[in-house]
């Protein structure tokens, strides 16, 4: 056994050691972390998989039917070229901070918007929707993006 300054010694060497591994590891895991975050956009500046919805076919579909409800931000409505999937539709809470209900099975709505290209499948993409006489308007017409995503408030038209 060494003599007590000897063993402090160690100790501090010990300690420098430890403390030293510990900052190399958490500058290691932090700047991973930071590496990997990105600037919170998603793919494609916050549009989702399409980039540029407006590159796109556009359409417009007066006063159809919805027959279905596919997912929280999909529908089928039925045309004059078949029941078509809407896409676009935005989440609950983006319907809800305007005041308007989003659109129910059986209830008659306007939709304009994009047909794009998407993993091989075209994809009707939603601009706006007409439910009754109150039109919400979904992406900036300029920028294509989602307008639930922040980019504007408060988007009611009409």
């Amino acid at each position: 056994m060494g003599t007590p300054n000897k063993i402090k010694k160690e100790m501090k060497v010990m300690k420098k050691i430890l403390t030293g591994s510990m900052i190399v590891l958490m500058v290691l895991f932090l700047s991973a972390g930071l590496g990997l975050a990105g600037n919170g956009n998603g793919v494609g500046g916050g549009t989702g998989p399409i980039n540029n919805i407006l590159l796109g076919e556009p359409f417009d579909y007066l006063e159809v039917e919805v027959m279905d409800i596919v997912s929280s931000g999909a529908f089928v409505v039925d045309t004059a070229d078949g029941e078509i999937t809407i896409y676009g539709i935005g989440p609950d809470r983006y319907w809800e901070s305007l005041e308007v209900y989003k659109p129910i099975e059986t209830e008659i709505i306007s939709v304009i918007g994009y047909v794009v290209v998407y993993d091989g499948d075209e994809r009707h993409i939603a601009t706006s929707i007409t439910v009754g006489d109150v039109t919400v308007k979904l992406r900036d017409l300029e920028t294509g993006l989602p307008l639930w995503r922040g980019q504007k408030k408060g988007q009611v038209q009409e």
